[in-house]
């Protein structure tokens, strides 16, 4: 009997919830008094505007919780501005619809910066007049900052344009073109100059000696050739005029002294032999460039197996061939070499003019 009351009071007590749950407000059955008709929130990185469109059953507002992002109603329609997005990231937030204590969030997407350009500096192996077009994409506009009077940057969309006067200064000339692309800041090197006109003749040969002294030598640079008529060496050369430099390879053969055969060697900045007996193997190249102050000018520079090459070594073989059998020592080093043309600047070249004493010991 005692199970038969119990029994009742629980189907009793069902009973009166179920009675009871239809008077119950659901909070997550509620209708919204705002719906959205259409959107269009996805934007490209430049300042945009796009629509929420909706039906209320009363007054609606609209806001945002980000700076970039500005709303405002007119009627049934949310209208959106976003600014430009100057960053490489992209970025989000959500436009939010209120009526009363109602609500309805609406999300908003934005694309970031898009850029390549696969140049760095730009050079004109002539001193006439020219252009120079270069594949670019962005997604942003191409700012120039500042740049040479001589120089003048234009562009497309999926391309930049250098173009240069005429060069009639008598010398190299060189300078940059620095750009901005959204928060992205760059700048392009610029350099123009005719090789038979404005590079190649007489050189100082400029460099610091096994104890730190300066020691001058004269110098004739020639497309593939520079000479050292103090020794009467001739070390080969190329001339690249994509990068208006001169260039040598280790191991080369440039010309007898007393009884020795004088072979090139790359070293690091503490006379470690980085390229030892091998033969063309690494490249030691010095690019030319021109200030007011220096006048045309060329420092070498190069690296061997990520090492920076720091010394040119004259090698000293007792026949001619390089390897460890006719190794007699070194002749010359040459660290941190540098080329300065003697016409570039008399003030430069004044203090030069003291030169070194040719003599010499192998080591």
């Amino acid at each position: 009997m005692k199970k038969i009351i119990n029994l009742f009071i629980v189907l009793l007590g069902i009973l009166v919830f179920a009675a009871c749950s239809d008077n119950i407000d659901n909070p997550y059955g509620k209708e919204s008094t705002i719906s959205v008709v259409k959107s269009n929130l996805v934007f490209p990185a430049r300042a945009a505007k796009g629509i929420v469109e909706f039906h209320s059953q009363g007054t609606v507002s609209a806001s945002s919780n980000a700076t970039w992002c500005k709303t405002s109603v007119v009627g049934d329609t949310v209208k959106v501005a976003v600014d430009q997005n100057n960053n490489s990231d992209g970025r989000s937030t959500v436009v939010t619809l209120h009526n009363g204590t109602d609500s309805v969030n609406v999300p908003l997407v934005q694309s970031g910066l898009v850029f390549q350009l696969q140049v760095s500096s730009v050079s004109s192996s002539s001193d006439l007049a020219g252009s120079f077009t270069y594949a670019m994409s962005s997604n942003l506009d191409f700012n120039v900052l500042s740049a040479p009077d001589w120089v003048t940057v234009s562009n497309t969309d999926d391309s930049l344009k250098v173009s240069m006067t005429a060069n009639t200064v008598g010398h190299l000339r060189s300078g940059y073109v620095k750009y901005n692309v959204g928060s992205y800041k760059d700048s392009i090197k610029v350099v123009q100059g005719d090789f038979d006109t404005d590079l190649a003749g007489d050189y100082d040969l400029v460099s610091l000696d096994g104890n730190g002294q300066r020691q001058v030598f004269q110098a004739v640079v020639s497309q593939d050739t520079l000479f050292l008529p103090e020794f009467d060496f001739k070390i080969p050369t190329t001339f690249d005029g994509s990068n208006m430099a001169i260039s040598t390879t280790c191991g080369q053969y440039i010309g007898a002294y007393s009884k020795y055969y004088i072979y090139t060697v790359f070293a690091d900045a503490h006379n470690k032999s980085l390229t030892g007996y091998n033969v063309g193997g690494a490249t030691y190249s010095a690019d030319f460039d021109y200030n007011s102050k220096d006048g045309t000018y060329a420092k070498f520079s190069g690296t061997v197996s990520g090492n920076e090459i720091g010394t040119l070594l004259f090698m000293a073989c007792s026949a001619k061939a390089l390897n460890a059998n006719t190794k007699s020592g070194f002749l010359v080093d040459l660290h941190s070499p540098y080329l300065v043309k003697k016409t570039g600047s008399p003030a430069k070249m004044a203090s030069l003019m003291e030169k070194n004493q040719l003599k010499f010991v192998l080591r």
